[in-house]
């Protein structure tokens, strides 16, 4: 039962489809619950229907606190072998995504319980939001690039800070006198902020010619100022992308029994050249006749192989598109998903870079098309690699 309950939370590119269901069911009601909390706070909107709100916020509720109980359950089965169950439930709840599933149900719960304050309901409720970050990459790889990045972004706030001061500064002292707005420091900052952030108000505006001179170059720095946080986040942002692609491609590389061989740093040098790709059930990866540009790899999943010499199916591990490549000519069958699947693909110029190097590897993608292109009495004849010690 705990591992039925299991997969419905099971997170991955391919989670089984209970699992997909029951993620659809969670963000459709987490938006739906988002945008009552908000709605809410318009003066007798819901009056014609208040009965139909309360039990339609009843469901969601319930739907949001059984996912918060499953996790937990799942949580203190989960835990490790020198863990308690309950330390094991205290990790989950005390994460970050623990605490968003938290205050999602608790204080709705609370609030039925003593009565809270519409005011607490409606921030909770639109906080109930943030439940799906869960199901956001790009949200959590945007955390992951502001922590790799935080020195560089400090440095940028303190310039930032520094020039609000200087400009909030001279522009005290050069308009004190004349206009209310910069009467102080701290009232010409609110200037200097939004002259920097380039929104420019036009509420608070010098007025002196001394004045007007400072404020045009305040302006000038602020249009290069916020361009400095900006394009460090793109380019942590556009790092961080990288480092995961490589990253997920690492482990599918060594997944695959044909690489089992390779060490470390030829994994790396293989996974710089090929590219993940996902089909679903039914997807024609290639067919016969077809220009051959690329080879596969099946890191997950089926795929079924229909030509001359008959149908038949290849699993995780299995490689296919070798022949064209090897012999320079068209497919010579056709090839769909049987399943989903993951497929590492290598295109032509990269896979005679890859096999250059490594004759090993080599002999078996040759031996493996011998095999099949024996199986087909049409196939052309498949000439003997460099350095084939066979006839």
């Amino acid at each position: 039962m705990i591992e039925w309950l299991k997969g419905l939370i099971v997170e991955g590119p391919f989670p089984p489809r209970r699992a997909v269901i029951f993620r659809s069911l969670l963000v459709v009601c987490i938006v739906l619950s988002t945008a009552i909390a908000m709605i809410d706070t318009v003066p007798d909107i819901w009056t014609p229907h208040q009965r139909l709100v309360q039990i339609v916020g009843g469901l969601l509720l319930a739907v949001l606190t059984a996912d918060y109980v499953l996790r937990l359950i799942v949580a203190g089965s989960a835990r490790a072998e020198d863990e308690s169950g309950g330390a094991a439930i205290l990790r989950y709840a005390l994460s970050p995504y623990g605490i968003f599933d938290f205050m999602a149900v608790v204080p709705f719960l609370v609030g039925e319980a003593f009565s809270l304050t519409p005011d607490i309901e409606t921030v909770f409720g639109i906080l109930r939001f943030l439940k799906l970050a869960r199901y956001s990459p790009a949200l959590e790889t945007l955390g992951v690039v502001v922590l790799h990045e935080l020195r560089p972004l400090l440095a940028a706030l303190f310039i930032m800070l520094l020039l609000a001061i200087s400009a909030s500064t001279m522009l005290y002292f050069a308009e004190r006198t004349v206009n209310p707005g910069f009467s102080s420091v701290p009232n010409a900052m609110w200037w200097a902020i939004i002259t920097l952030s380039t929104l420019g108000y036009g509420d608070v505006v010098p007025s002196t010619p001394v004045g007007k001179l400072l404020g045009s170059v305040v302006a000038v720095l602020g249009l290069c100022m916020f361009a400095l946080p900006a394009s460090i986040l793109a380019s942590g942002f556009s790092e961080e992308m990288r480092r995961q692609n490589f990253v997920s491609t690492w482990h599918l590389v060594a997944k695959v029994p044909f690489f089992a061989r390779l060490q470390a740093n030829q994994i790396a040098e293989i996974a710089g050249l090929l590219k993940l790709s996902r089909a679903i059930k039914g997807e024609v990866l290639m067919r016969e006749g077809d220009t051959g540009e690329c080879m596969y790899f099946i890191v997950s999943g089926q795929v079924e192989v229909k030509g001359k010499a008959g149908t038949f199916i290849l699993k995780n591990g299995d490689f296919f598109g070798e022949i064209a490549l090897i012999e320079r000519c068209p497919r010579t069958a056709t090839v769909k998903a049987a399943s989903r699947c993951q497929l590492l693909i290598l295109d032509a110029r990269d896979f005679h870079k890859f096999v250059a190097h490594d004759h090993a590897l080599l002999e078996v993608i040759w031996e493996t098309a011998r095999q099949r292109m024996a199986m087909d009495p049409s196939a052309p004849v498949l000439h003997d690699y460099p350095g084939d010690t066979k006839a």
